[in-house]
């Protein structure tokens, strides 16, 4: 295979000038079209020294599919234009577009992010452009900065189809390989739910987070870690995005059914009140991604419960100080023991979960510090709230033994804590059923 050098001729009539940046798939380059007397780019494949027979074939369809599904879009401003593409020692070529400016990952890396009002341009720019694919049956999957042109003249341009698929697309993913830049990669495509359109809008969401904040809200030091971030954690709430918080926020959502159509997301930026429609999406949706294991979610309001129900407990348990001996040596020694240690492990577990509570930007050392402290504190709690509540029942001459008034505190600290695990559960399950 020959190495095409600045000054060669591509078939025919396209002349190399210079380099303009290279990936994993091969390089662009800025040329010059004799014929037209032109400027325009080129995308060069690139074929590692001794790639399989199936991998060359591989990215041979891939350069092809991504030139037809950009052809598709051609008319579309928003969107770089593919003019032709051509065979040249065995390869195929992609004529394009030249766009005089630069990538938005090489403004972040070299001059800086952009500010609100930029960003704001750049989202509605693209928006428009996903949408105008997504209208074509055709989901980018690989947006990202660096897929992000800005040009010179103001304009804010999305390329790199090169994994795109498009509704009559044949399955070119491999099982087991994950396809796409991982820390913008939407969650359910880590799952193994491929090809749908939100998942284009979760990776926009990671794209203008980086835009306004000039980190990536999900890379980590290893793969592995920034899938872990993507599937389990939180974005870090953004310092800088100002009236974009709500989009990013919203795009970043881990369900892709709450996320934001691109029409509800165009009216999020400009200020207007989002009219919730839902298109039918025209791509088939592929199972062809390595399939994670996914997290079981987890809502608020479960927690501001438990919340509720700890409280109660601690406000039971208050009475019950300094000494909780008297009806502990009551059900000690009989089957009520086993109801009594029941609570108060449960009720230590339950206030543990409050640590869920806690921002991601806390971090897992102190988030674990808060799970052990709050299981000590509502075993603490409990124990205390045993002999606090028979205490309250015979002060308020409720009930005047003090054995009945054991087996009622017990009764009413077991039910708590009964109901508040079965408010968990049952959220967490109605969750994990949510169509996705």
């Amino acid at each position: 295979m020959t190495t095409r050098q600045a000054g060669d001729v591509i078939g025919g009539r396209y002349r190399l000038a210079a380099e303009l940046g290279a990936g994993g798939f091969g390089r662009v380059w800025r040329a010059h079209d004799e014929t037209l007397d032109v400027d325009v780019a080129i995308k060069e494949l690139r074929l590692v020294p001794g790639m399989s027979e199936a991998d060359h074939a591989d990215r041979l369809a891939r350069t092809t599919r991504e030139a037809r599904n950009a052809a598709r879009l051609r008319r579309h401003e928003g969107i770089v234009t593919i003019h032709d593409v051509l065979v040249e020692d065995d390869l195929p070529w992609i004529i394009m577009e030249l766009i005089d400016g630069r990538s938005l990952g090489e403004h972040i890396e070299e001059i800086g992010p952009l500010s609100v009002d930029r960003a704001a341009d750049v989202a509605v720019s693209l928006l428009t452009a996903i949408g105008a694919a997504h209208e074509e049956g055709v989901v980018h999957r690989d947006i990202k900065p660096g897929n992000v042109m800005l040009a010179g003249d103001g304009k804010t341009l999305l390329t790199d189809f090169g994994i795109a698929v498009h509704d009559t697309d044949t399955v070119l993913t491999a099982t087991g390989m994950l396809v796409g830049s991982a820390e913008y990669t939407a969650p359910e495509r880590l799952r193994g739910a491929d090809g749908l359109p939100a998942s284009d809008l979760f990776s926009l969401g990671a794209t203008l987070y980086q835009a306004v904040e000039g980190v990536s809200p999900f890379r980590r030091a290893t793969r592995d870690a920034t899938l872990a971030a993507v599937l389990l954690e939180e974005a870090p709430v953004p310092q800088r995005a100002g009236r974009l918080t709500q989009l990013i926020t919203r795009l970043l959502d881990k369900d892709p059914d709450a996320r934001p159509t691109v029409a509800e997301a165009l009216a999020i930026v400009r200020g207007e009140q989002p009219t919730r429609v839902r298109i039918r999406p025209r791509v088939h949706v592929q199972h062809d991604t390595r399939s994670l294991p996914a997290p079981i979610p987890t809502t608020s309001w479960e927690y501001r419960t438990i919340a509720v129900i700890m409280a109660l407990i601690t406000a039971l348990g208050v009475p019950g100080l300094p000494d909780a001996g008297p009806t502990w040596e009551r059900v000690e020694h009989d089957s009520r023991v086993v109801i009594a240690v029941f609570d108060v492990l449960a009720s230590g577990l339950l206030c543990a979960s409050l640590a869920q509570l806690l921002p991601t930007a806390v971090g897992r050392a102190v988030t674990l510090l808060a799970q052990a402290a709050g299981f000590g504190f509502g075993c603490f709690a409990a124990g205390f709230a045993v002999h606090g509540a028979a205490k309250t029942l015979q002060a308020a001459d409720v009930i005047a033994q003090q054995d009945d008034a054991a087996t009622a505190s017990l009764t009413a600290l077991t039910v708590a804590v009964l109901v508040a695990a079965a408010l968990t559960w049952q959220g967490r399950r109605q969750r994990r059923h949510e169509p996705r």
